[in-house]
């Protein structure tokens, strides 16, 4: 008959081939929210640059007045959806966060519970040792009132 450790290690091992999916999934969501925030920065970088360099040219031209105000009220909508953008990313990466945790814990859990069955299983076979050596000991050595 086979261990109770020996059949809880298949459990443990799909435990853990799935911690490690969620782990993976974390980092990746992780990696998403960081390029978002790249992102951010360029947009917003962009945009404090064109404002600057364009309220340093001269505007001749209601058009021109016109078409940099347009412009730049693009930029500005493109500033708040990519903040919307990192909004989302965050709440994903907290939500594979929680998940992660979640299945580490479980893994963790299963881990314990497979190293007591191995103490105990050891603990018999340590008992069943002595009990062949103590078998296997002279009589006369086994009651000696010594």
């Amino acid at each position: 008959m086979r261990k109770r450790s020996a059949k809880f290690e298949k459990i443990v091992k799909l435990a853990a081939s799935e911690e490690r999916r969620y782990a993976e999934a974390t980092g990746a969501s992780q990696q998403r929210l960081n390029e978002q925030i790249d992102r951010l920065g360029e947009l917003s970088a962009y945009r404090h640059n064109y404002s600057r360099d364009a309220s340093n040219s001269r505007i001749t031209s209601a058009a021109q007045l016109k078409d940099y105000q347009s412009f730049l009220d693009r930029l500005d909508q493109a500033v708040a959806a990519q903040q919307q953008i990192i909004n989302d990313c965050e709440l994903m990466l907290e939500r594979h966060r929680r998940h992660w945790m979640s299945k580490k814990h479980r893994l963790e859990s299963l881990e314990r519970v497979r190293e007591r069955y191995q103490r105990e299983e050891q603990q018999v076979a340590d008992r069943q040792a002595q009990r062949v050596a103590d078998d296997r000991r002279p009589m006369a050595k086994r009651f000696d009132p010594e």
